[in-house]
């Protein structure tokens, strides 16, 4: 038995595809393998119809017998398909476990042949092949087990092949391995689709086919190899989660060293007696050094941030990066760093005038994207040259036959227009039989050279989150793609070589409805090598930034921390911090609780129009933590939602309000596009007070806004908002004071002593550190703010856990509910780790909690304070706290 895969045409498989719609367009493409293209008949004659049908798909089942079996269809190939990829099996080493099943069904039917044969899309493969000897695949064309998938029996048996129209012909049958008895019962997952079969194969007939009992061994032996292979995927997955931690921690660590570069390079850069000395090529290198740095630190984050969404959600893709792209800073970016590499051939950059200068797609991984296929092509090229050609491919439905014999028919005839990134090298080029391993994370042990590793690989994960396409092909091929160049490239001597490209779906800004109304001036293309370094020189030298600018930082220790010694300023106003003035005024707020995107949009358009701040929650779960953080003058919640429904939100908010904010009624609306009288009754009942039904008239959220239990509501918040502004007014003024007479008591004890009082009026007793997992500037920062002390904000536990064992703080507010663990685990580690290494106890440590929990103070707060932060309660903290820095400094100054 050949192996399919040793030929011209190697048989498809899903692990080429990285989404399901990228699948899907694959499977409407006829295949390229020409035996494929057959009248055949159903069930060895004509259809009900007495119609012939044509087979010319390599995932189509020739010769199917209609009357026993159901023919598949597109959409469930594909579901099956993207399972069988879940499983991670296809291609892998065999596997003991599979081998002793195997061995176990030979010996028990006393069969020669016995396999686990997955069904992949032009091909099945053999997971184990007990009597086949090294053959691990063969094409589906001729497989057993594509007819035992669709067959509406359990167990698919034919006792002899000779007398079955649908084999009598089939190439295993009349050559190696000589099939004339088979019988397989399909491997059916816990998703519900049928993967492949377990199978047993004998070289003579069986007329009389497998008993009762037979049968059943047969299925057990299959639901055992389907449980290895369920056991064996949940192995897999913990392995890459292990993996992805391991990633998450080494971008961690790397953030240590990487802050001491950047601090140093930017001394460096703003000592102007070096600078000055510098000449443009030196600043240059200076400015790439930096930005290169900032670079490091986003990949960094993006590292860790991924692994956190991924111990909330399995498989999160991570925080989305997308945005505004400008494209001549990306390719001024890419020509900058690739400025430092070593290479040894010319480097060219075209990028076409139908290019928009702004687009709206994920900066950061497009940059990798590129960095990764240069780094490749200038590592494998050694003469010639390196091109990177970035052009706009319109969307058609024209394919010309030389066309769809070399490339995907989605790269030549794109259904939408898509920005095609090409990375064009005159290297020694790819072996057909290596492409299988590209855009793999291993490779198969010649990666060296092959370009196949971890590069390709992140190339394929980055460019399949943002929707695009990826793949390699021969650079004689270039003709296909670009016909205009094919008088250019026959004068080029070396006709060897790849061209690797991706391509993305172009999206523009909304405000631009076309790249000429968006582009300011054209872009000119670098077309020539410098003769030094084979780089190309910018042809703007006063550019912008070569990088694009790093993700705002979540915290502001290190400024903070800065200014330790600095005199505490006995007045801070809002203003100085970015934020309005506080005012009297409360703006009206709406909380709205909806998994559709399209609906929350739509609503929050109408009340932002009507002047309410609008929030949004997309899952219950989400809009549950925002009920409990804040009240608001309406919320409108959901029915159905994933995580956690409208009706159970309702049914867990209510009792949290009776217990922890009595004084407020918070006015929930439900809604729902599908729920009848009696489910709006189980809403009215969890707790909900009225039910409008989807899709809400946008006019009749104006009478929402006017009606009485919403202005009743909002007459009840905006007391309470101008009593906390009192408050607030009230402890600056306090504070204020209590400062002053802290001022003047040390000018009077250090006159008294002989002593100066510089550097005592400020200590880290001064400064306050906040732990909160918000996105906002909330209404504690602002009254500690307004109070007059510093502060340091983060916003995960273990930046908190490292915060405070590096000094002793003024006053500590630590949110129970963080990201990692709690706040209250945070606390006692660290309580564990004072007593181990800390003379002096930290002081003032206060829990932020919904409920009051009695345990909470075991665990080494010294207080709580609810949320929402009762601005009474929260400045007697403070002034306490501040009364206690006054009193120390007073004895520390006396002695």
């Amino acid at each position: 038995m050949a192996d399919e895969a040793e030929g011209p045409h190697r048989p498809r498989t899903v692990t080429d595809y990285e989404s399901a719609a990228a699948l899907t367009s694959a499977l409407m493409e006829p295949n390229l393998h020409p035996s494929s293209y057959q009248k055949v008949t159903c069930g060895g004659g004509a259809d009900g119809n007495g119609n012939i049908s044509s087979i010319c798909c390599d995932w189509q089942t020739p010769l199917l017998d209609c009357n026993s079996s159901a023919p598949e269809s597109l959409e469930k190939e594909v579901e099956r398909l993207m399972v069988l990829k879940e499983y991670q099996i296809l291609d892998s080493d065999r596997e003991e476990k599979f081998e002793r099943i195997t061995a176990l069904a030979s010996r028990i039917f006393d069969i020669p042949i016995c396999l686990v044969s997955l069904v992949d899309i032009g091909r099945q493969w053999f997971m184990s092949a007990t009597g086949l000897g090294d053959v691990r695949e063969t094409s589906r064309e001729v497989s057993f087990c594509s007819h035992a998938l669709l067959s509406e029996s359990d167990v698919f048996i034919v006792p002899e092949t000779f007398e079955d129209p649908r084999f009598v012909n089939n190439g295993l049958v009349t050559g190696a391995p000589y099939i004339r008895f088979y019988a397989g019962v399909p491997l059916l997952s816990p998703e519900g689709y049928k993967l492949g079969t377990f199978c047993i194969i004998d070289t003579k007939p069986r007329p009389q086919g497998l008993s009762l009992n037979e049968k059943q061994n047969l299925r057990e032996l299959a639901d055992m190899a389907m449980d290895v292979m369920v056991s064996r995927k949940k192995e897999m997955e913990q392995l890459k989660d292990e993996k992805t931690r391991l990633i998450a921690c080494a971008a961690h660590d790397l953030l240590t060293p990487l802050t001491g570069i950047q601090l140093n390079l930017g001394l460096l850069m703003d000592d102007e007696t070096l600078t000055e000395k510098l000449d443009a090529h030196q600043r240059e290198l200076m400015e790439t050094s930096v930005k290169c740095s900032e670079m490091i630190e986003r990949i960094c984050f993006e590292a860790i941030e991924n692994f956190r969404d991924n111990l909330v959600v399995r498989g999160g893709q991570g925080p989305s990066g997308e945005g505004l792209v400008d494209m001549d800073q990306l390719v001024e970016n890419v020509n900058k760093v690739v400025s430092t590499f070593t290479k040894k051939v010319p480097f060219y950059i075209d990028k076409e005038d139908n290019v928009p200068s702004t687009i709206v797609s994920d900066e950061l991984k497009l940059f990798r994207s590129i960095m990764n296929y240069l780094t490749n092509a200038f590592k494998y090229t050694n003469s010639g040259s390196v091109r990177l050609h970035i052009y706009v491919r319109k969307a058609s439905n024209v394919i010309s036959d030389m066309e769809l014999d070399l490339l995907p028919g989605t790269f030549v005839a794109p259904k939408s227009d898509v920005l095609v990134v090409e990375v064009q090298d005159t290297g020694p080029g790819i072996e057909l039989d290596k492409y299988s391993t590209l855009f793999t994370p291993d490779g198969d042990g010649s990666a060296s050279k092959t370009h196949s590793g971890i590069g390709l690989y992140s190339v394929a994960t980055a460019v399949n989150s943002i929707g695009g396409e990826y793949g390699v092909f021969p650079r004689e091929n270039l003709t296909a793609t670009h016909p205009s160049l094919a008088s250019t490239l026959l004068k080029v001597p070396q006709t060897s070589g790849s061209v690797f490209w991706f391509s993305i779906p172009l999206t523009l800004p909304q405000s631009v409805s076309s790249p000429e109304r968006e582009r300011k001036q054209p872009s000119s293309a670098v077309n020539a090598a410098t003769a030094s370094n084979g780089t190309v020189a910018a042809n703007d030298e006063d550019a912008s930034p070569i990088l694009p600018n790093p993700k705002k930082r979540t915290t502001d220790v290190g400024e903070a921390i800065d200014t330790r010694d600095k005199k505490r300023s006995t007045t801070l106003p809002l203003a100085m911090s970015g934020e309005e003035p506080l005012s009297d005024e409360r703006k009206k707020s709406v909380l709205i609780v909806d998994d559709s995107l399209t609906i929350r949009k739509a609503l929050a358009k109408g009340f932002s129009r009507l002047g309410f701040k609008v929030e949004q929650a997309e899952n219950g779960m989400e809009g549950l933590k925002k009920l409990k953080a804040s009240p608001y003058d309406l919320v409108l919640l959901d029915f159905l939602m994933p995580v956690l429904d409208g009706v159970d939100v309702s049914k867990k908010f209510r009792v949290w309000e009776k217990e922890c904010r009595p004084w407020f009624h918070q006015y929930i609306i439900g809604m729902s596009a599908h729920a009848n009288g009696n489910e709006a009754q189980l809403g009215i009942k969890a707790g909900m007070d009225r039910f409008m039904g989807k899709p809400i008239p946008l006019k009749s959220l104006k009478d929402l806004a006017e009606s009485k239990p919403v202005l009743e509501a909002s007459t009840l918040l905006d007391n309470r908002h101008r009593k906390s502004v009192e408050a607030i007014l009230e402890a600056a003024d306090r504070m204020e004071r209590l400062t002053s007479d802290d001022e003047k008591s040390k000018s009077s004890l250090s006159s008294s002593h002989g002593l100066s009082s510089h550097g005592l009026s400020s200590s880290a007793s001064d400064i306050v550190l906040i732990v909160e997992h918000c996105t906002e500037r909330s209404l504690l920062r602002q009254i500690v703010d307004k109070s007059g002390w510093q502060v340091v904000a983060v916003k995960c536990s273990d930046d908190a856990l490292r915060l405070l064992k590096m000094r002793n703080w003024g006053v500590v507010f630590i949110d129970n509910d963080l990201p990692l663990f709690s706040g209250s685990s945070c606390i006692v580690r660290f309580r564990e780790w004072e007593k181990r290494s800390r003379v002096v106890r930290q002081k003032h440590i206060y829990l932020l909690a919904d409920t009051f929990d009695p345990h909470s103070l075991q665990s080494g707060v010294d207080g709580t304070l609810g949320k929402p932060v009762d601005p009474v309660h929260l400045s007697q903290i403070l002034e306490a706290a501040a009364k206690e820095t006054f009193k120390c400094s007073r004895e520390i100054l006396i002695r």
